[in-house]
């Protein structure tokens, strides 16, 4: 007999953590399950969720392929879910690399709420040191990631540059990123600075939205374009968030 290339397996909604997609029977009204990815509520539904996510999921991650990604910058407007979503990846991550995570987190502009951005879920592990942070990407494919060899790198304020390792989404129903940081690096830092320093004042929001939409126009929509393109305003926020919260 030959091995199935997915394998369902009904588990208790405790252990969703250990899930590489969870996916509900919808009931009426629907259950609120923050650990569910996907509700079915037909079964007709269920040949083209197969089709378009499951069985390329599962594909990817046996062959450690990336999913496929969007080359153009596309802004969405702010969703809710994106928390649910990035604390579900969180506790997969969690699951997978234990105790060598000091922290994990939800960072970038789907983790302020009520601001646009892509819809990519990026998400950040500090570890010890860079050859802690190689052999967690490498295992986060048990989390449904897959590693991208680099070299990769953070820029900080300062243009200088921090090594780190990138893992991405293997499923292609919800594109994520995940920096894995050694401890020393003050990329990580910087992240959760500007993070917390947009969340706490809606002026703050309101003028990085404004930028990214310039800039996405600007640069014709060109991903690496607009990334860099941010990076000044970016430095000077985040120069700007050290002062305030020093007062």
């Amino acid at each position: 007999a030959t091995t199935p290339d997915v394998q369902i397996t009904q588990v208790p909604v405790p252990d969703a953590a250990s899930c590489h997609l969870a996916i509900g029977v919808e009931s009426t009204p629907r259950p609120h399950d923050t650990q569910v990815d996907v509700w079915v509520s037909d079964p007709c539904d269920l040949p083209e969720l197969w089709q378009r996510r499951l069985s390329p999921f599962a594909a990817n991650l046996a062959l450690r392929r990336r999913a496929p990604r969007r080359q153009r910058v596309v802004l969405a407007e702010p969703d809710p879910s994106w928390t649910d979503q990035a604390a579900r990846l969180m506790a997969r991550l969690a699951a997978a690399i234990g105790d060598r995570a000091h922290r994990i987190d939800h960072i970038g502009s789907t983790a302020v709420p009520g601001l646009p951005a892509k819809d990519i879920i990026d998400l950040q592990v500090v570890v010890d040191d860079l050859d802690t942070a190689i052999a967690c990407a490498a295992e986060s494919h048990r989390a449904g990631f897959v590693h991208v060899p680099g070299p990769f790198y953070g820029i900080d304020r300062h243009c200088s540059h921090h090594d780190e390792q990138v893992a991405v989404d293997a499923d292609p129903g919800r594109p994520a990123n995940v920096h894995f940081h050694p401890a020393s690096s003050p990329i990580w830092r910087e992240m959760l600075l500007l993070r917390n320093w947009l969340r706490a004042d809606q002026r703050h929001r309101d003028e990085y939205a404004s930028l990214k939409r310039e800039v996405a126009a600007q640069v014709d929509q060109d991903v690496d374009a607009y990334g860099h393109t941010k990076m000044p305003w970016i430095a000077q926020a985040l120069t700007r968030a050290e002062n305030e919260t020093s007062r």
